[in-house]
């Protein structure tokens, strides 16, 4: 039985004259609504890619990379840094900030974020996950998760990591000023994937390590946002898959734990409204992943608690998802299920460049 979803589409496409010449052309926003069949969905999915093959390329469309180095902590008002969320701590990375908004008054309304890296990589300041930050304009406290990376632990350490940390801040919200009666994990890449896995797992004692401490709170969370998350560990490209068999310690295309690890596997009815964004450019985790976790979410529920936002580019660009016209609509999200009566009251159109040191300490 099929579902009814709404696949919003962003449509951003360069052409001879340049990414910046392009930029000058509002995006067009297309809705596309009806039963989505998997024949409807692959119709849709070959078109995109028909129209990225006809973008035509010139040496001025490639964006520069993003930069590396770190989230300089120092450009905001208030900010908790390396708080141990286990009481049986094993690595430093289990740890979190806790960077609080430059409007609103306590308790403070609350986004966990977890990092990309490809579980491999990145951590709680990465330059690489900048653009999360700038939620605290727009009255969120933003709790940045560190999580076990593959070499120190293999699924679903990370899933526990992740648990323990919504765990924490439920036991402990009072104390720091945080609202954790509803909260919204969202992740980017390999933290997309995880946020995607607490929704999954909602209510499941099974995924819980009650070892690390907070056995009594909940680890649920009240809403997801993934961006470029993969929702299926069994079937990533040949780029992807080196990660996704670190992550699980065996092939993970032949891995009942890439199963396991997999969000699309384990949907349940429990699973919290769910915005999936993605770039249609994006080649490590391709966007059908988060088309088929949305139908999943809907036909799992029976509800439309899924939305899908593709933003279309002809090519991977490293920071095809940093843009306001991205950030505006996801923040729409979480003020919807954070401020679901009056609406957030702190949400304005200042959206700052997030200040970055390199490893020298240079801005």
């Amino acid at each position: 039985m099929t579902r009814r979803i709404v696949l919003s589409v962003l449509l951003a496409l360069p052409f001879a004259g340049g990414l910046a010449e392009a930029r000058q052309i509002p995006p067009v926003s297309l809705e596309i609504s009806g039963e989505a069949t998997p024949e409807l969905l692959a119709d849709f999915r070959q078109a995109l890619r028909r129209m990225e093959d006809r973008l035509e390329k010139s040496e001025n469309q490639v964006e520069a990379d993003r930069v590396t180095g770190q989230v300089d902590l120092g450009q905001f008002w208030k900010v908790e840094q390396d708080i141990d969320y286990t009481v049986n701590r094993t690595s430093p990375r289990q740890r979190l900030n806790i960077i609080y908004p430059f409007e609103g008054e306590p308790p403070y309304r609350t986004i966990v974020y977890f990092h990309e890296g490809d579980w491999q990589s990145g951590n709680r300041t990465a330059a690489a996950d900048a653009v999360a930050y700038q939620a605290i304009y727009q009255g969120y406290a933003l709790v940045n998760v560190g999580y076990r990376l593959a070499d120190q632990a293999l699924w679903p350490g990370q899933l526990h990591d992740a648990k323990a940390a919504i765990r924490f801040l439920r036991a402990n919200g009072e104390q720091y000023q945080l609202d954790t009666e509803h909260l919204v994990a969202w992740g980017r890449g390999s933290g997309g994937h995880i946020a995607q896995m607490l929704g999954a797992t909602n209510n499941n004692p099974a995924a819980e390590d009650p070892g690390m401490g907070y056995a009594e709170a909940s680890s649920k969370v009240q809403g997801v946002v993934s961006w470029n998350g993969a929702s299926d560990i069994t079937n990533l490209p040949e780029q992807t898959r080196d990660a996704a068999d670190a992550l699980t310690g065996y092939l993970a295309y032949m891995s009942e734990l890439a199963l396991e690890a997999s969000p699309v596997a384990q949907v349940s009815e429990d699973f919290p409204p769910i915005l999936l964004v993605h770039d249609t450019g994006n080649r490590a985790v391709p966007f059908e992943q988060s088309a088929r976790m949305a139908i999943r979410v809907n036909a799992a529920t029976g509800e439309p608690r899924a939305t899908l936002r593709l933003v279309v580019s002809g090519e991977q660009t490293a920071q095809g998802l940093d843009r306001p016209d991205v950030m505006f609509p996801s923040l729409d999200f979480v003020d919807a299920l954070l401020y679901p009566l009056d609406g957030n009251p702190h949400r304005s159109s200042f959206f700052p460049d997030i200040q970055t040191v390199d490893d020298t300490g240079q801005q």
